[in-house]
């Protein structure tokens, strides 16, 4: 999703000609794909068709073997998911990469984490804790997430939609120009579901 081109007519994100196997099975087999700005592309095949290993490729977790990728007009090639996440890449993978023992606030800000200004944070490493809940507290009120009461819960007290939800609130707060989801509703119930999706119409809906 595009926050600042919205309707351009050039792709945001496109992909012509990736290839990607593994020893010798062919995960992904010369695919194409156009991304337009504040579009919500779904990718849809059977399992084992590739869509997790096209998901990688462009976030960097793997690197195609042929093909391009481009952002904005620019070719890119990225060699791990840091690469593409500075680019504005973020991506919620099936498995939602959250840990469990921590809380939404350490979710959110893992690997990311904001440091006290002055002397304290440069030199002692000190975590601006306030600045990070009240960050944390806003994202989760933007996309109507304030069901979750305590931002300092441990993210294994939640729900499968909840957490699924913190997960987007993630890449929505981090992700300045695509964000990827890979299965969004995987094991959740008919109503947590509609709520992902609604959540998702959200984003675009926000840039």
């Amino acid at each position: 999703m595009d926050q600042k081109g919205f309707g351009m007519t050039q792709p945001i994100l496109q992909g012509r000609g990736i290839v990607k196997r593994y020893g010798r099975v062919t995960a992904l087999d010369y695919a194409d794909f156009d991304l337009m700005p504040g579009e919500i592309l779904a990718v849809i095949g059977d399992n084992g068709a590739g869509k997790s290993s096209l998901i990688k490729a462009i976030s960097g977790a793997v690197v195609p073997d042929e093909g391009t990728i481009t952002l904005n007009g620019q070719q890119v090639s990225y060699t791990s998911p840091l690469q593409a996440r500075e680019a504005g890449i973020e991506c919620v993978y099936q498995t939602l990469a959250l840990s469990p023992a921590l809380s939404i606030t350490d979710n959110l800000f893992v690997g990311r984490e904001l440091r006290k200004p002055g002397f304290m944070g440069k030199y002692m490493g000190l975590l601006d804790r306030k600045a990070m809940e009240d960050f944390a507290r806003a994202k989760l009120s933007e996309l109507g997430l304030m069901t979750i009461q305590n931002i300092n819960q441990a993210v294994e007290t939640l729900s499968g939609g909840q957490r699924q939800g913190v997960a987007v609130a993630r890449a929505a707060a981090f992700g300045s120009r695509v964000i990827i989801l890979d299965e969004p509703t995987a094991a959740l119930g008919v109503k947590e579901s509609r709520k992902v999706l609604e959540l998702i119409q959200d984003v675009r809906a926000r840039g």
